[in-house]
């Protein structure tokens, strides 16, 4: 669990919210990506930063799970655990409170939990210097091989193609 994976939670739940309440109210043009990247106004066109203006004034559901994703940031900039992790309850406290009993918030509400639930490995994340990049990157190239080769007869020789692309093989027999 990464801060990552907590903010992709919360942006698939924010897009839940705005699919459910486009079926029953139009949403302003440009919303979708407007609320999907980040709120500040350098990552934003000008449309979408209308559109955004346009949702808020609103005050649809849409527009709290929006607040809800973009306060998830001020836990990052904690500096300590214990900072982190008043800022992680702060949170949580802050997002129930905003949701209400709204039906359509369900899916921020699941959010919530996953992040309650995993709270103390979020925070973990402070002390520890390991990252997922670098199993990040070999998922990718595995994926890669995979989609390369349209599928294996069977699993012992994806297996062992996994094993030569991750392996350090290529630059051992370059170097000699």
């Amino acid at each position: 669990v990464d801060r990552f994976h907590i903010v992709q939670t919360f942006t698939k739940a924010l897009d839940e919210v705005r699919k459910q309440e486009s079926r029953i109210k139009p949403l302003p043009k440009h919303l979708r990506w407007g609320v999907l990247k980040r709120g500040d106004a350098d990552h934003l066109t000008p449309n979408q930063l209308k559109a955004l203006a346009e949702l808020l004034e609103q005050g649809l559901d849409t527009a709290t799970a929006w607040r809800i994703k973009e306060r998830l940031r001020w836990i990052r900039l904690a500096k300590t655990p214990q900072a982190a992790k008043w800022r992680i309850t702060r949170f949580i406290s802050y997002t129930r409170e905003l949701i209400g009993e709204s039906p359509f918030l369900e899916p921020v509400r699941k959010a919530l939990v996953t992040l309650e639930k995993h709270a103390e490995r979020v925070v973990r994340r402070w002390t520890s210097t390991y990252t997922h990049a670098r199993m990040e990157g070999l998922n990718s190239l595995f994926q890669a091989a995979r989609a390369r080769a349209r599928g294996y007869r069977n699993t012992g020789t994806f297996i062992t193609m996994t094993y030569m692309i991750a392996s350090p093989a290529a630059s051992i027999l370059k170097s000699t």
